[in-house]
């Protein structure tokens, strides 16, 4: 009975100092500029502008989020590509300044990647890890624009790796 009674009680203590974990759920939409660095013979064209939305959920310093790039058609040498992507990213968020309004982001994330050729190559595609830094600006307590900077390890045939640079906006419910 006292063992009972001694982990009530510490069960007890545990629950009243537990806090709540506020979870804001958010959507967005980036414009990408992404520079690929390819095999020198592969053709397929090192720069891909592209549009990707965001889904993605977040705490008062960490965050979840997922998103599709889907590529522009490029074309080079006589043969068109496509750059797209899945990524899932890990962030980090840390308030700058005094008015609450600026915050420092920093995400680690993996990738599954494709490139689309049309022409005399094939498709490829692979997976991929990325890290990114960048700023977020809450224009109202629901809405922010964000800058970020990619850099993505790919592991496929035609592209090595990318640096990628967004800018985007986010609204949360």
């Amino acid at each position: 009975m006292k063992k009972v009674l001694l982990l009530a009680g510490l069960a007890g203590m545990v629950a009243a100092n537990a806090e709540a974990i506020n979870v804001t759920p958010y959507v967005g939409l980036d414009a990408n500029y992404s520079m690929l660095d390819s095999d020198s013979g592969s053709k397929l064209s090192s720069k891909s502008w592209s549009a990707a939305p965001v889904i993605g959920a977040r705490t008062d310093r960490f965050g979840l989020e997922g998103s599709y790039d889907y590529g522009m058609r490029e074309h080079k040498q006589g043969n068109a590509s496509r750059y797209t992507k899945y990524a899932i990213d890990a962030l980090a968020f840390q308030p700058l300044g005094c008015s609450g309004r600026w915050e420092g982001v920093a995400s680690a994330g993996v990738t599954f990647n494709r490139v689309d050729r049309h022409g005399p190559f094939e498709s490829d595609h692979g997976y991929g890890e990325r890290l990114g830094a960048g700023l977020q600006y809450a224009l109202t307590d629901k809405t922010a624009v964000r800058a970020m900077y990619h850099y993505n390890w790919i592991h496929q045939s035609y592209v090595n790796n990318a640096n990628e640079v967004s800018l985007g906006l986010r609204h949360s419910f």
